[in-house]
């Protein structure tokens, strides 16, 4: 088995984390995490995983449960090239979305 985890950094203040094992050629499981900072904190804002035994995305909310969509690709390498993919692609987007969220309370 092989891990591998690096810090993709998209801005001063957006990085992707990301972590995955590979074992005989195949993702046996991983995680993608954008993290934004907000006021000289790093904090998660959407996060690609295979917690619970399936693929799945959360997208955290600073005051409100996460919520947990599962994503319907067949293999865990399939989906850390779509996490990687949406999160390098929509960052900026979702930084956003959480940095509203932030301001509401």
């Amino acid at each position: 088995m092989r891990e591998v985890e690096f810090h993709r950094f998209l801005d001063d203040d957006n990085a992707l984390r990301v972590k995955f094992e590979i074992e005989r050629g195949q993702v046996i499981k991983f995680m993608v995490q954008l993290e934004s900072q907000f006021d000289e904190t790093w904090i998660p804002v959407v996060r690609y995983d295979t917690a619970h035994g399936f693929a799945h995305c959360d997208v955290i909310h600073p005051y409100e449960d996460t919520v947990k969509t599962k994503l319907e690709i067949k293999s865990y390498g399939e989906a850390l090239t779509f996490a990687i993919d949406d999160l390098s692609k929509n960052w900026k987007d979702y930084q956003t979305r959480y940095e509203k969220w932030l301001k509401k309370k």
